[in-house]
């Protein structure tokens, strides 16, 4: 029979992101973190360090913010998996951009106590016996209760922790025997100091190692291209493959479902303008505003530096209502006066002069109502400023467009 003693895990140090808040500090999270990193990396250098930025808005304030990069490799062989791991992990951390790369967890060292049922016997114990008041020694025993006012509480006697936790000690932890006397455990055992198992993982029923790593500098995009490129050029044996997960798996899954709603929504408006105006031509020259404005959503972004995410593709989505809004006043407006016998020229000028206040009017509500979400003004703007930036920056351009190329293409197109 053997007794595994299992030293404790490898002190992981967690450090929160989101402290102070933004307002009260000069520097940028990710500036902190990278003169924290080689300052504890030489203070701590055997300790495994992870930067976390800690979710406030979600419930208990305790969730962290997912790993931008996981990759997964599978096979059966878990020792295999082990190597490749190790391989794989070393070319991510030469990639620009990626730090903090945490490979496969390996097991720690262990010690195994195996009683030789011979030695317990001459002393007048079982194997069970030794294993038992080893357990008792190192673990605790229950020796009564305490009674308190309202509940009582378990008493257990055991070694103290400068013995139960110095493994030079353990050795000289006493048995009594049969006959009272106290034999000293290295008497009684054969000791094997080994390495524990590694860190096992499954997903759907299949061994796999993980890797996660974060960025620093460093886009999404970018970063996962290269990673898939040095995967493809890293040769596998037969059965093992790859994946790329993490928060880029969670956008690319996002963004497919973004684009079918966009899709939806913008077949839905088709729709209501076609049985609004009873013709596709205005339909199709309300809605050909939307794409045009997209230019400006994506310049503002490229000129703030804010990555397009799924924050940004809801923008661009709210921009077809938007838009088709404007156009919407205005050309109703001239169809309006068509009815009441107007010429088309005389119609569209007329529109542009009445409904310009109201368009005016829409527009800069909507832009000066996102302008403290574009500032990034209050904790936690910054989830929703891409939003807002995207919006801003369609919503410009597509009044632009709205008032001119709008007007000019329906006068080019209905002209009679």
């Amino acid at each position: 029979m053997g007794v595994a003693l299992e030293p404790l895990p490898a002190r992981r140090l967690w450090l929160d992101r989101g402290r102070p808040i933004r307002g009260e500090r000069k520097r940028s999270a990710d500036a902190i973190i990278e003169d924290l990193r080689e300052k504890l990396a030489q203070s701590v250098p055997d300790t495994e360090i992870e930067f976390v930025q800690l979710l406030q808005d979600m419930l208990g304030d305790l969730e962290g913010n997912p790993t931008p990069i996981e990759v997964k490799i599978f096979g059966d062989d878990q020792a295999r998996l082990g190597d490749l791991s190790e391989q794989i992990e070393q070319k991510l951390a030469s990639i620009a951009g990626v730090v903090d790369v945490f490979g496969q967890q390996e097991g720690g060292v262990e010690s195994t106590w195996t009683v030789d049922a011979d030695a317990a016997a001459r002393i007048g114990l079982t194997v069970e016996d030794v294993a038992a008041q080893l357990s008792h020694a190192w673990m605790g025993a229950m020796a009564g209760t305490l009674r308190l006012n309202d509940r009582t509480v378990p008493v257990r006697v055991r070694y103290p922790d400068a013995q139960r936790f110095d493994p030079a000690r353990l050795t000289s932890t006493t048995v009594r025997g049969k006959d009272g006397r106290l034999i000293p455990a290295s008497a009684l055992v054969t000791i094997e100091n080994g390495a524990g198992d590694p860190e096992l993982m499954r997903e759907n029923l299949r061994p796999m190692a993980l890797l996660r790593a974060r960025l620093e500098d460093r886009d999404l995009g970018s970063a996962v291209a290269e990673i898939k490129t040095m995967l493809a050029a890293t040769p596998l044996p037969v059965g093992y493959t790859w994946e790329v997960g993490g928060q880029y798996e969670s956008q690319q899954r996002s963004f497919r479902e973004l684009l079918l709603v966009s899709v939806v929504a913008t077949a839905l408006v088709l729709l209501v303008l076609v049985v609004q105006f009873r013709t596709f031509t205005a339909a199709l020259i309300i809605l050909a505003a939307a794409p045009l404005s997209l230019g400006g959503a994506f310049l503002l972004l490229w000129l703030t530096g804010t990555d397009l995410n799924v924050s940004s593709a809801m923008g661009l989505i709210l921009l077809v209502g938007l838009v088709v809004k404007n156009g919407i006043v205005l050309l109703d407006f001239v169809e309006m006066r068509r009815r009441e016998g107007m010429a088309m020229r005389e119609a569209i000028l007329a529109a542009a002069r009445v409904r310009l206040r109201p368009i005016l009017m829409t527009t800069l509500c909507t832009l000066f109502g996102l302008l403290p979400l574009a500032f990034g003004a209050g904790a936690g703007a910054e989830l929703q400023q891409p939003l807002a930036l995207a919006v801003i920056g369609g919503l410009s351009l597509s009044t632009i467009v709205t008032l001119y190329l709008v007007p000019a293409a329906y006068l080019a197109l209905r002209w009679r």
